[in-house]
């Protein structure tokens, strides 16, 4: 019988080794955007899946002022925006120009939150215009009860259309189930990057 739960570190591994496999075969570089609120865990999350302190995390609102890439495998590039409900509207302007570009949409949502207020729902429906490859990040489930009612709650709202990932950033559970869903999606990518898109 195999084993079913592997450790954090296993995984992490895992991941590693099959992003490079990926990173290898790609013919152009893969953008894998985060974009949400302020404040909901998208740069220590780039940290966990990174496997370090690469993206600078603060206690105050709006640390990430700018788009910021990560550099992952040479052709696997995560992106940090700034919140999409960013008091500057520049940023924010800057943000939503920017997912066209992405090849992969992280959408963060704060579980301790509104989960998926009427804003979010908004710029996520204007994000799917132009991009369909989304992930739904739940984040900070350490801080918030009934998981599955919450996601009940977001695949209600949003069509059943995209994978939904309840993590914690900051503990670091389930963060394996997220590089799961990135894997899939990345050799989805592959293979659109071969047969011409």
């Amino acid at each position: 019988m195999e084993k079913q739960w592997m450790s954090n570190e296993e995984f992490d591994q895992i991941f590693d080794e099959k992003s490079s496999e990926i990173n290898e075969q790609l013919e152009s570089e893969i953008l894998i955007a985060m974009i949400g609120d302020v404040n909901a865990g998208k740069s220590s999350t780039i940290n966990r899946l990174m496997g370090s302190e690469v993206a600078q995390v603060g206690a105050k609102p709006g640390e990430t002022i700018e788009i910021r890439k990560f550099i992952f495998k040479d052709k696997i590039i995560f992106v940090d925006t700034p919140g999409l409900d960013d008091i500057y509207t520049e940023h924010s302007a800057e943000t939503l120009k920017f997912y066209k570009q992405a090849d992969l949409i992280l959408f963060f949502l704060n579980a301790a939150g509104t989960v998926l207020s009427e804003t979010e729902l908004k710029s996520l429906k204007k994000i799917a215009k132009v991009n369909k490859d989304i992930i739904l990040v739940l984040n900070k489930i350490d801080a918030a009860d009934d998981i599955p009612s919450l996601v009940k709650y977001v695949e209600e709202h949003t069509d059943y259309n995209y994978p939904i990932t309840p993590i914690s950033s900051r503990t670091g559970e389930n963060i394996s189930l997220l590089q799961k869903e990135v894997l899939d999606l990345l050799e989805t990518k592959k293979k659109r990057h071969f047969n011409g898109r």
